[in-house]
């Protein structure tokens, strides 16, 4: 029999998408895939490179736990250089990716009973990890009144993801201040932050530099198109660092020692020529993306960041996925996985090349038609 905590795990309805889709293409079917996030782009070669010569190198044992401290001094960098935030080294854990972040995040601080919310719609797998640990997800719109409602004596953190899958928004200075005024911790999930194309987005280090409240989750599978690498980090306070820590000693001992040297390649200005050019064929595509569902008729958000929109088509979302997968052979993500707000929604990602996308928005287009 399996265990209590496994009973309350839903699986991840992308990957059950995918695997439909996979076997579609195994029958010879042509599958245009819009449903996976995850960029097409290959990782920038001076990563590539650094890889290559760390495995001739011999840099094939167990890092420190905490991750080799030239790349905790460069995360560091990024961020004085970026917000001006003078953070220490020894606050930094570089993690298997940023899920495995997340979980210690919440590891570390969540008891039985506790509640975190979350935004609905947000990504799946926030509800998964806050209910394997004993605690309740608790939905919410993020807005003052909705998030006020919501709080309760039980409330022990909030997850912030901005730029958010999947609505592609970035989160409101005021909702930020709010977290900080009445939730006792606050994990902020920057994974795509850097993947913005319009306006301001904010790192919850501008409201807390010394991360007395914050654990803050990042990584290099989005921006640098390293999802294989699996390379992430969590920054936060030395109590939570030295709980962390005990987590990483325990079940990983470190992240993977090649992934760490070639990450040190992402912060030098090679690098950042090629993820400038990744970003601007984004917005490219985002640009299509938002053209076509437009002209579909349907209502859509203003997404300025990540790489997905979600918009409402105005009937169930997950009945259209399943129907335009079989028929058309389009692979979207249905939105009622991310949240009960997205009942009648559909993500779509445009992390797959401008000409693909295209073709199957045409796809959609005659599917609607």
């Amino acid at each position: 029999m399996l265990s209590k905590r496994m009973l309350n795990f839903d699986s991840f309805e992308v990957m059950d998408i995918l695997t439909i889709a996979q076997k579609l293409e195994s029958e010879g079917k042509h599958v245009i895939h819009l449903e996976i996030g995850e960029p097409d782009f290959n990782t920038p070669k001076p990563i590539i490179e650094e890889g290559i010569n760390s495995l001739k190198d011999g840099k094939t044992h167990y890092t420190d736990s905490r991750g080799i401290i030239e790349l905790r001094k460069k995360i560091c960098e990024l961020y004085l250089k970026k917000y001006g935030a003078d953070l220490n080294p020894d606050n930094v854990i570089i993690t298997g990716g940023s899920s495995l972040g997340l979980f210690f995040a919440l590891s570390s601080i969540i008891d039985d009973g506790d509640e975190v919310l979350i935004q609905n719609p947000c990504y799946p797998c926030y509800k998964n990890f806050i209910r394997f640990l004993g605690a309740k997800p608790v939905f919410c719109d993020f807005t003052i009144e909705s998030l006020e409602n919501a709080i309760s004596k039980k409330t022990k953190a909030i997850i912030i993801n901005s730029p958010s899958n999947p609505l592609g928004e970035t989160v409101k200075k005021e909702i930020y201040e709010f977290a900080y005024d009445n939730i006792p911790y606050i994990i902020s999930d920057e994974i795509y932050n850097g993947l913005v194309y319009d306006g301001k987005n904010y790192s919850a280090v501008e409201f807390d530099e010394n991360m007395e409240k914050t654990i803050l989750i990042n990584g290099f599978s989005k921006l640098y198109a390293m999802t294989g690498w699996r390379l992430g980090y969590v920054i936060s306070n030395n109590e939570i660092m030295n709980a962390i820590l005990k987590l990483q000693q325990n079940l990983f001992i470190s992240a993977p020692t090649i992934s760490q040297y070639s990450a040190l390649k992402a912060f030098e200005e090679e690098t950042e020529k090629i993820v400038k050019k990744m970003l601007n064929e984004f917005n490219r595509r985002r640009k299509l993306v938002l053209k076509y569902v437009k002209n579909f008729g349907w209502k859509v958000n203003n997404p300025i960041g990540a790489y997905y929109v979600f918009p409402n088509i105005g009937e169930d979302g997950k009945e259209f996925t399943y129907k335009l997968l079989k028929e058309k052979h389009v692979a979207l993500a249905p939105g009622i996985g991310f949240g009960s707000n997205g009942k009648n929604h559909v993500r779509i990602s445009y992390a797959n090349s401008y000409e693909n996308i295209k073709e199957g928005l045409e796809r959609i287009k005659e599917f609607i038609e």
